[in-house]
């Protein structure tokens, strides 16, 4: 036997920070001057033509089904100062008990094709099998494009059962559904071609896990609180064919019900909103989606994949404080993320098929992820233990922690997954500091003679 190890480094900051800037790389690359200036100009008209196609569609929908709903005034949820002490540092405190977190998992844009990539599925059910039972989370979810629905040359767009067969199969044979609960919505490509809810070829509602198209409030409940997670389905009805619903599209009575669900969510610890499309590509009226979705912690998505690779990371936080997190495909990259809720702060960390031990720290959190207007950042100066999630499919024999360099100690395991060191945060109450935490694995060695 040997041992391996893998290590995460994540920025912590103990006082409240202002919002990060967005964390998206910038579009300019090496990539675009080997275009030639004809293939520039059509890329521009292509892209000018879709911007103002965007403002036209949405300066109709500003005025679109609104004499019977009347906008909605969204107020964000206020916090109390409760018996002298700001809501945000109340206990409990992250220490070194096995309490008040649990994990889920999101994964996107998988694409099951009947014409490319023959691992693409096999890979997807070895995830479902395997690395869902090694992390165990508590809720998956399948933010869109769950089928490829595209002709073989790619340039057209059709429904193939086939494909949805191969999808509902891999959830019946790996029995994902019984081990955790599975939320699969509608993404762009799983609309195509759909002329109605009720044609025959809406195959979503046949072999998906849930059969509910449409945005819905889905509540977790705890033993130290309810959860809120709330679906944005913007996915066009009729569904166009190709390329036509790149862009999602909210009217009025949508974004009404959607207010509703923000409204509920006011009762749970912390809301998630989900859905396909980012939403710098959903169009919807006065106030906007993000402003609905302004009292949530984070929106997760998809449907971007990386940009072809230009853009791998593409996170961003919203003027009013909601972290956007857009997630890479499973299509071509085998991504997806794993996050916690520890005491109600969200951490995650966005991760690849097969790439073991799979680390995430929840205390302290990276500062670049705060969201002091909903999170409870004040506990994290009141913590007495670092706190991290180790997800491996060997045996893990040490986990390390370092600060600045500095190595501060091996942390004790309370129940895998979850492993704590003492630490006084009071030590890093200036300044931006580095965390690194290093995990090492049994891993066996098979010798042929």
């Amino acid at each position: 036997m040997c041992n391996g190890d893998i290590s995460q480094t994540s920025s912590i900051s103990l006082p409240l920070i202002s919002p990060a800037a967005p964390v998206a790389r910038s579009l300019f690359s090496p990539f675009f001057p080997s275009l030639s200036t004809r293939m520039l100009k059509i890329c521009s008209s292509l892209v000018l033509t879709g911007l103002v196609s965007a403002c036209l569609i949405s300066l109709l929908l500003e005025i679109y089904d609104t004499a019977q709903h009347p906008k909605s005034t969204i107020i964000k949820p206020t916090r109390r100062t409760v018996r002298g002490q700001s809501w945000n540092s109340m206990p409990p405190y992250p220490g070194a008990q096995l309490d008040n977190i649990f994990w889920f998992v999101q994964v996107s844009d998988i694409h099951i094709s009947r014409f490319h990539d023959r691992r693409r599925a096999p890979d997807f059910e070895k995830f479902c099998t395997d690395t869902i039972n090694i992390i165990k989370p508590v809720l998956v979810l399948a933010t869109g494009d769950l089928t490829d629905a595209k002709t073989e040359s790619k340039v057209g767009s059709l429904q193939h059962e086939v494909e949805w067969q191969a999808y509902h199969n891999i959830l019946k044979r790996s029995r994902v559904l019984e081990r955790t609960k599975w939320i699969d919505i509608r993404g762009n490509h799983d609309a195509f071609n759909i002329i109605s809810l009720e044609s025959v070829n809406n195959y979503y509602r046949k072999y998906s896990a849930i059969q509910k198209e449409g945005s819905f409030h889905y509540v977790h409940q705890t033993s130290f609180g309810n959860y809120s997670f709330i679906c944005s389905d913007a996915t066009l009805t009729p569904g166009p064919k190709r390329p036509y619903n790149f862009f999602g599209i909210l009217n009025q009575t949508q974004m009404d019900v959607l207010a509703g669900f923000e409204q509920e969510s006011h009762s749970s610890n912390q809301s998630i909103w989900f859905g396909h499309y980012t939403t710098s590509t959903i169009i919807s009226p006065f106030p906007g989606i993000r402003q609905v979705m302004s009292s949530a912690v984070a929106y997760l998505c998809g449907h971007l994949h990386t940009l072809g690779g230009l853009m791998p990371v593409l996170h961003s936080r919203h003027k009013q404080g909601t972290l956007e997190l857009e997630l890479g495909d499973w299509m071509d990259n085998r991504r997806y993320r794993v996050l916690a809720f520890d005491h109600d702060l969200l951490s995650f960390s966005d991760l690849k098929f097969e790439d073991w031990p799979a680390i995430v720290i929840t205390n302290p959190k990276a500062a670049l992820y705060l969201n002091p207007g909903v999170e409870p950042v004040g506990r994290i100066r009141h913590s007495t233990h670092i706190r991290i999630l180790v997800f491996s499919e060997a045996p893990v024999t040490a986990v390390y922690v370092s600060i600045d360099g500095t190595l501060l100690g091996a942390a004790q395991s309370l129940k895998a997954p979850l492993y704590v060191l003492y630490w006084d945060p009071q030590s890093y109450s200036k300044g931006l500091h580095s965390i690194q935490v290093k995990a090492e694995v049994t891993t066996v060695v098979a010798l042929l003679f």
